[in-house]
């Protein structure tokens, strides 16, 4: 059985990869907002996790406006950086667990999840 140990959020609009491509991290409108993230950093390289269960909105890079899922798992081995209007961000993919995502997804339905 998995122990949760944290539950970690941020706002998430495409400018904020933006600001930190452009180097505009420290101008006045971003200073707090990027200020506000030091805390969760520092608290995050203390308390390194197994795993992570990254949930993120697909801003219509996967999915199109015909099928729009309530939720969806990533079951993937990777997971490589969508282009959000900017064009894909100079960020490492993001690896993948198949066999947990997996495990989840079918946990969830059984348990009549909307998957």
């Amino acid at each position: 059985m998995a122990r949760i140990t944290a539950s970690v959020y941020t706002s998430h609009v495409p400018a904020i990869g933006a600001a930190i491509d452009l180097g505009k991290t420290e101008e006045a409108y971003w200073k707090p907002l990027f200020s506000g993230y030091e805390f969760s950093k520092a608290w995050m390289k203390r308390n390194t996790p197994d795993v992570v269960f990254l949930v993120y909105n697909d801003h219509a890079c996967a999915f199109s406006l015909e099928i729009i899922p309530t939720f969806a798992i990533g079951c993937a081995a990777e997971f490589k950086p969508a282009d959000e209007g900017w064009g894909p961000r100079p960020v490492p993919v993001v690896k993948g667990h198949p066999e947990l995502a997996s495990h989840i997804a079918q946990s969830v339905i059984q348990d009549d999840f909307d998957l």
